[in-house]
């Protein structure tokens, strides 16, 4: 076994001479199941992805100012 890079990888592939094929059309409309649809999937409700990214930013920050108040309290112990 070896660790193998990204540029490994891709040298490899070239001594093979694999050709991969090529797609040109657009998957979506995606349907996953009968008459559900994924169409509006990247760009619909981009507001509320904003404010959960937001939100998700701020949780993790607290969580992080927790963990450092409870590790601090458990030192000076």
């Amino acid at each position: 076994m070896r660790y193998s890079t990204v540029y490994d990888y891709v040298n490899a592939v070239k001594a093979e001479d694999i050709t991969w094929p090529t797609k040109y059309d657009d998957m979506f409309p995606y349907a996953d199941w009968e008459d559900q649809y994924w169409s509006g999937y990247f760009t619909s409700r981009a507001n509320s992805k904003s404010q959960v990214r937001f939100g998700q930013h701020n949780l993790h920050a607290s969580e992080k100012l927790y963990t450092d108040k409870v590790l601090d309290q458990k030192a000076t112990d």
